[in-house]
């Protein structure tokens, strides 16, 4: 008769059924603690995410000025946003929209369209996004609160949302904002 070898880590080492039973229970085990050790990891970090949900809050209310009146300063927000999967300048519900920034984003998207439909007769419907700044911040006048590359992209992505009809694409090496749907700008 074979001898009877001793089982590795609770797996149990003996033939047949029992030897079967064994190893399935162990396999068991093993699924049962790892899905344990993941539901808490998944505890932990959404814990901690709420957390910096929290703190991200309290600093945009502290700094409210600034994160509307600063470019630079708003793109670092955005930054600090984003490195949490938070897209506080898109949203207009909670906080965010106590910032009033949700609005901004949108009322630019609004001059967006205005200025690319009043260059569409001119342009074809594709102009430099650096033209297109420029004409934001001119139809906006001095007095309005100064706006960044950033916001000309976040503005066109919120517009683009709504369908088809504003996108930034690059021809050349160049970034262009798109007014007219591509199939029709090969006329």
């Amino acid at each position: 008769a074979m001898p009877r070898r001793a089982g590795i880590g609770g797996l149990g080492g003996g033939l047949g059924v029992a030897g079967l039973q064994a190893r399935q229970a162990a396999k068991e085990r093993a699924e049962d603690a790892g899905g344990y050790l993941q539901e808490q990891t998944r505890r932990q970090m959404a814990d901690k995410c709420e957390v910096l949900t929290q703190k991200l809050e309290t600093f945009a209310k502290q700094h409210k000025n600034d994160i509307v009146k600063n470019p630079e300063f708003r793109s670092r927000f955005n930054a600090m946003c984003s490195a949490i999967g938070v897209d506080p300048l898109n949203s207009n519900k909670g906080m965010w929209g106590a910032l009033g920034m949700g609005d901004f984003y949108y009322e630019l998207g609004v001059q967006l369209v205005e200025v690319c439909l009043a260059q569409r007769s001119r342009t074809g419907g594709i102009d430099s996004t650096d033209d297109v700044l420029l004409l934001l911040q001119k139809k906006r006048g001095p007095r309005a609160q100064p706006i960044a590359m950033e916001d000309l992209e976040r503005a066109v992505r919120n517009i683009s949302e709504l369908g088809k009809g504003i996108e930034i694409i690059t021809v050349g090496g160049r970034r262009m904002v798109q007014s007219v749907p591509l199939e029709l700008s090969q006329d």
